[in-house]
């Protein structure tokens, strides 16, 4: 059943993270279900606001791993229903996995018996743990990687795209390229031939190297794409080169305004951030087409802005509003920008693991527009942009126009701190749902007209998508 709770998404506040923002809401964290001793890490501590990491870290230990445990079990939305004796086996499997990757397989790695009771379960599994660690290497660095493995494994076992761990890493390098395809939420499951680059960053090696937007990708480093129609996830990790490896990185393309192959060697580097904004632009005279990069604060008023800056300029009949590549953020900039189109409706329900829902309502304050409206998506607008593009096709605030979202709209979600200084968990406090009670996790939002753009399109300059947004609010 519904409550009155209309607040609850007021404050919100960004986490850094592959495109997702953290939402901050007035809720308290859940009180701890275990008690520590004075030997035990002191409890995850959520943050309000961006993450900063201190100067001072720490090896990532079974202190660590503990820490992460009981964090997971009092904060994440289904924590109080967990059986957590998944997330010791999924950590306990995740830092098999790793020792055998690493050719330092134990002997006594193996699974301790748990009894069903929280706190003994993790004595015992602290106490398999700790020594397994002390074995494995001399370095502290692969004792570290084991713990964050151990981490991971009890994240996974969660199977929620917005639950993870950020670590503190050296300045990633990059190749300047925008891909066709992405995974906001983990899943390369969806992805379709072909892997082509939709747009290259301006003095970036691949600019420099002489790729091209519309250039088809045969292969990376002699690794193709797709094999027998399954992506090769490997590539997608040498293009986005996510670390500070300086390793020339070989793509092989094939360009379709030519029809030649040709193999071009990019160099990455740390390129600068490219600063968040709206760009807006008249479109067959009198449309107003409006696009950002991600739901970022201030955002939606930024657009609306934009939209009565061309207003002040000529007569606008319609809006497009471009999401594609947009990976979500902050919920409120969505709902300001949503109460520009309806006033006195709720967008989202926020639920816990009980079903009991928070709504949350379009914000009134914002002026009605009084403008038709299309909204471009593609498989990379996930997360706030999923909520938004439900939104608008529950609602009816216009028409859908492009391909079906990504689907990576688990619920808002908190960061916390871990004591070693370099880690921090993401973990979602509630899960969303559709203004008509849909699950869009994992499943996406699909548009009333599909529009997917294409190499050859993007080749040529065309955009499919635009075009039908045009005819649609032309007619």
């Amino acid at each position: 059943m519904r409550t009155t709770k209309r607040n609850l998404f007021k404050a919100v506040s960004a986490a850094a993270t592959a495109g997702v923002a953290a939402v901050s809401m007035t809720a308290a964290a859940t009180p701890r279900l275990a008690a520590y001793t004075a030997a035990n890490p002191a409890q995850c501590v959520r943050q309000n606001g961006p993450t900063t990491t201190p100067a001072d870290p720490a090896p990532t230990s079974v202190s660590t791993v503990q820490q992460a445990y009981y964090c997971i079990i009092d904060n994440y939305y289904k924590g109080s229903k967990l059986d957590h004796r998944q997330l010791l086996q999924s950590a306990f499997d995740s830092v098999v996995t790793e020792l055998i990757k690493r050719g330092i397989d134990q002997p006594d790695a193996v699974m301790p018996t748990l009894s069903g009771d929280r706190d003994k379960d993790w004595d015992a599994f602290g106490t398999r743990l700790g020594p397994m660690l002390a074995a494995a290497s001399d370095q502290q660095s692969v004792r570290s990687a084991l713990a964050v493995a151990a981490i991971k494994g009890m994240l996974d076992s969660l199977h929620d795209n917005h639950a993870r761990i950020r670590t503190a890493a050296a300045q990633s390098l990059s190749l300047g390229l925008t891909l066709n395809q992405n995974d906001p939420g983990g899943d390369t499951s969806r992805y379709t031939a072909p892997l082509f680059i939709k747009a290259v960053t301006a003095d970036s090696p691949a600019a420099t190297a002489g790729l091209k937007p519309g250039d088809i990708i045969r292969a990376v480093n002699g690794v193709p794409p797709f094999s027998d129609g399954t992506f090769n996830a490997g590539v997608m990790g040498y293009l986005r080169v996510a670390s500070s490896t300086k390793d020339p990185v070989r793509i092989t393309v094939l360009r379709p305004s030519t029809g030649r192959t040709r193999t071009f060697t990019v160099t990455p580097r740390v390129l600068p951030a490219s600063p968040a904004r709206v760009s807006a632009k008249p479109v067959h005279g009198s449309i107003a087409q409006i696009q950002f990069s991600q739901f970022y604060p201030g955002v939606a008023r930024e657009a609306l802005k934009a939209i009565t800056d061309l207003q002040a300029k000529t007569k606008i009949t319609g809006v497009i509003i471009d999401l594609r590549g947009n990976p979500g953020g902050m919920g409120a900039e969505a709902a300001i920008l949503l109460g520009a189109f309806a006033h006195n409706t709720d967008y989202v329900d926020f639920c816990d693991a009980d079903g009991k829902c928070d709504p949350q309502p379009v914000d009134n304050s914002t002026p009605l527009l009084h403008l038709p409206m299309v909204t471009l998506t593609d498989g990379n607008c996930a997360s706030t942009c999923d909520l938004f593009a439900m939104a608008v096709k529950d609602l009816k605030l216009g028409t859908l126009v492009g391909t079906r979202t990504a689907g990576a709209s688990s619920g808002p979600s908190f960061d916390y701190q871990l004591n070693d200084n370099t880690s921090t968990l993401t973990l979602p406090a509630q899960y969303a749902l559709g203004a008509h009670g849909e699950i869009i996790d994992t499943i996406g939002v699909p548009p009333d007209h599909q529009r997917p753009l294409t190499a050859a399109d993007v080749s040529k300059g065309k955009d499919p998508a635009v075009n039908q947004a045009v005819s649609l609010l032309a007619s």
